[in-house]
């Protein structure tokens, strides 16, 4: 059984690197800038270590280690998750989505969940920094479940009313959550593992939770080729460009025949050198530590030295032995490659900084249908502004830079670029431009309809009694508009709405519900006009048959005025 491959996700600060450092005993999250994770980096935590932290909890639960170790790769953001890739899919076997609770899910947890959606992968949920909660009470290097036992009510109660507002909040994305010690049914609800990684206080019911799910529900033992994921690309003093990857199936020796993707397509290759990373060692630390082998299996961390380092980060090396494996590896990562530089394909254009980033993109505007078109590596050109013209005018760039010459470009031709360093808000952006755009093009097509509207003239409101009349009304349905004609309850016509004031300020219409003042030049009150009196716009045939045609994408109470207002006139 290989070890499981598991992607930490969520907000920048929730705390994911606190919890490799204290499952590794080392500070690595305090000399991050800013204390912040700045690239990817990966550990390879052993059999040994975990027993060492969750011995109790282990034979408690009754779970036994069959997997040689964990694999943990911690980021900023969701990044090792989209650059851990297999032919379009995460290679993560599991991911450990961070929330902190003094925070709740925020915008980068709403984006890691819905990368998490899209790729159908299981998850946990680990609740970080409860030495927060008012109660806390101070212990270290404990499990959760030790902490519960001996915690006053008041930390309980505390704990729980955050605990509980987070799994409110998850069901509005679909997904049942639990505290993991009262979960019934795993493979229903995602389990909740509070945690103060500082105090290392419940890392250790985490590492059980690891273990027990993966051996139990994933398939460690499927080894459908042989391998390697991309997830960093490092200039090595004596060495030039390495790969740091991880074989996720299958082996891999030196002297293997491999294929590559590269910016210029799909490559063969060939392996110069292996290195294995220590375990225990986290690969971002002065590069890590690693020793030299000749072979290495799943699932293991290593650094690839290559003939031809011009390698794709969040791609597949994976070895061929023949032609005939040659050949159908290739297809393989063809398929994957549907719309990668391809200007014929429709749909929007996608820049962004890895293949990874594109599934995720692709992948999340699928569940959105929103089609996407050519993608590429890398920053737009000129040529793809070109391409984005031809398809829906919009290009989506995440995490590349965008010329100031390129920008210009854009607007020349009519295309909107929404660029962005975070997927969620990037499609946040999208959505509200296509809803700014279809508001507008609405607006477009209403200016040129007179539209139905009903109103009641507001007794006590009379502010001029005629010449013109001015006086306070309510809209019941459908809206006014300046110089539209209105008509009675009888058919008979009572003037044209020469102005609509409103919170002291001039309005080109009134929508229902408003409540405003209209001056009518042949209105005269008490001749023509009385209070509580319903009003009606007056609507003629050619208006009747363009309301038809736009009908469905107004409100019920715009079809109420319609029909009564042809009931009045007859038609």
């Amino acid at each position: 059984m290989r070890s499981p491959i598991c992607a930490f996700l969520g907000h920048v600060d929730a705390g994911k690197t606190s919890i490799m450092d204290s499952i590794r005993a080392t500070f690595s999250a305090y000399k991050e800038t800013g204390g912040l994770t700045q690239n990817i980096g990966v550990t390879e935590v052993p059999t040994d270590r975990i027993e060492e932290m969750a011995g109790a909890l282990l034979k408690k639960f009754n779970v036994q280690i069959k997997t040689p170790s964990i694999i943990f790769v911690d980021s900023p953001g969701h990044e090792a998750f989209v650059t851990l890739r297999q032919r379009g899919a995460s290679i993560a076997d599991l991911a450990i989505l961070t929330v902190d609770i003094t925070e709740g899910i925020q915008k980068q947890t709403i984006e890691s969940i819905e990368i998490l959606k899209s790729y159908k992968t299981p998850f946990l949920i680990a609740l970080t920094k409860i030495d927060t909660v008012r109660g806390y009470p101070g212990a270290k290097n404990s499990s959760f479940i030790e902490l519960m036992a001996r915690s006053s009510q008041d930390f309980t109660q505390n704990l729980d009313e955050k605990l509980y507002r987070l799994v409110a909040d998850l069901s509005n994305y679909g997904f049942q959550a639990e505290r993991f010690d009262r979960v019934k049914d795993f493979t229903k609800e995602v389990a909740i593992i509070p945690l103060a990684s500082i105090n290392s206080v419940g890392v250790n019911d985490l590492l059980v939770m690891i273990i027990g799910l993966s051996q139990r529900y994933i398939g460690l033992e499927e080894q459908t080729s042989n391998s390697a994921a991309v997830i960093e690309e490092k200039l090595v003093k004596g060495m030039g460009k390495i790969y740091d990857a991880i074989v996720y199936s299958g082996e891999i020796s030196t002297g293997d025949r491999v294929i590559t993707q590269t910016i210029d397509g799909i490559r063969e290759n060939k392996v110069r050198g292996l290195m294995r990373l220590i375990p225990m060692v986290e690969s971002r630390e002065n590069f890590g530590k690693y020793e030299n082998i000749k072979s290495v299996r799943a699932a293991t961390p290593v650094r690839i030295i290559l003939q031809e380092p011009n390698v794709l980060i969040g791609t597949s090396i994976t070895v061929f032995g023949s032609e005939e494996e040659k050949e159908r590896i290739v297809n393989e990562f063809k398929q994957t490659e549907e719309g990668y530089n391809n200007d014929e394909i429709k749909g929007i254009v996608v820049c962004a900084d890895s293949l990874g980033s594109i599934d995720a993109i692709r992948k999340i505007g699928e569940s959105k249908g929103i089609g996407i078109g050519k993608t590429k590596i890398g920053e737009p050109s000129k040529n793809d502004i070109r391409v984005a013209r031809l398809n829906d005018g919009i290009m989506l760039c995440f995490n590349v830079p965008v010329q100031k010459t390129t920008e210009s470009m854009a607007r020349q031709e009519g295309v909107t670029v929404l660029s962005s360093q975070s997927i969620y808000n990037l499609f946040e952006r999208y959505d509200e431009f296509i809803s700014g755009k279809r508001k507008a093009e609405m607006e477009d097509i209403l200016s040129s309809v007179r539209l139905p509207g009903k109103i009641v003239f507001l007794k006590g409101n009379m502010f001029r009694r005629s010449s013109p009349c001015v006086f306070g009304v309510e809209v019941l349905a459908g809206e006014i508009r300046q110089n539209y004609r209105l008509i009675k309850s009888d058919g008979k016509r009572l003037g044209i709405i020469q102005d609509i004031q409103g919170d002291k300020r001039k309005l080109d219409r009134a929508t229902v519900g408003q409540k405003v003042a209209i001056s009518v030049e042949d209105a005269v009150y008490q001749r023509n006009l009385n209070d509580g009196e319903v009003l009606y716009t007056d609507i003629d045939i050619p208006d009747i048959i363009k309301f038809d045609d736009i009908s469905p994408k107004l409100t019920d109470d715009y079809r109420d005025a319609m029909a009564e207002i042809r009931k009045i006139k007859g038609l």
